[in-house]
């Protein structure tokens, strides 16, 4: 079998990027790639192949562009390829990055971000959840904290690492932890003017993390219940006579 040549594998890699960008038109790609990643979109039925079809196309991936793309296609296909998305995923953010991914400053809902670190924070979340999966809790709960330090007005970063602290830990650390993003600025509602001079009130990360506080609060109540019940029908059990002998609280 001959090697394969540098322009070959720029070829596999470009043809990748083409065909994810028909999936997700944030990941950029080559216009000269397009029409051939076109035509093998449409020969592929289903979305999982053409992920398949990724991941064979970014075969033993090295550089930052296949990393990326083949960490991406891993996520995507969910927790049958965790262990792949966490070896591409890990590698990825060894490297600079990706040079094509965008990464300006850009506005939005009244908030200046950067696409750059948004890029870096999506890559850190996607190995955190196959970490997840994969029962490795304080390296998600490590890396879930990276994405949110490089978007701390995304309300839902604190979420997933709330979720972590309830699986590895407690209900009642989680909701610590979540109430004191309450003093984040992000929590105070933003007032911003539109393109179209329209005023509007941007209070998404208040309205996440106050849901997800009252989730926890509530499914925290539902197992007390739950254990005072099981306990009166223990006691129940023992002394059949009546309940004269019963606590006060459980009563």
């Amino acid at each position: 079998m001959m090697p394969v040549t540098e322009k070959q594998w720029n070829d596999r890699s470009g043809l990748a990027a083409a065909l994810f960008h028909l999936l997700d038109p944030s990941v950029p790609c080559r216009r000269e790639d397009e029409e051939k990643a076109a035509e093998l979109f449409a020969s592929l039925e289903t979305d999982r192949k053409r992920l398949l079809k990724i991941l064979s196309l970014c075969e033993e991936p090295s550089t930052p562009k296949e990393l990326y793309l083949a960490a991406k296609a891993g996520s995507w296909l969910g927790n049958s390829h965790a262990e792949e998305t966490v070896r591409y995923a890990s590698a990825y953010l060894e490297t600079p990055g990706w040079i094509e991914l965008p990464y300006h400053m850009v506005s939005e809902n009244g908030i200046l971000l950067s696409q750059g670190d948004r890029c870096r924070a999506q890559i850190f979340e996607e190995l955190a959840q196959a970490q997840e999966y994969l029962h490795r809790y304080e390296a998600a709960l490590a890396n879930f904290a990276e994405a949110y330090r490089l978007e701390p007005y995304n309300a839902m970063n604190a979420i997933k690492m709330a979720d972590v602290v309830v699986k590895s830990r407690s209900r009642l650390e989680a909701l610590n932890f979540l109430n004191q993003q309450k003093f984040s600025r992000y929590y105070q509602p933003v007032e911003y003017t539109d393109a179209q001079g329209m005023r509007h009130r941007n209070d998404t990360f208040r309205q996440v993390l106050d849901s997800h506080i009252l989730k926890i609060r509530s499914a925290e109540q539902a197992d007390t219940e739950r254990q005072r019940m099981e306990n009166l029908k223990k006691f129940r059990t023992k002394h059949p006579e009546g309940e004269d002998d019963l606590p006060e609280k459980q009563k």
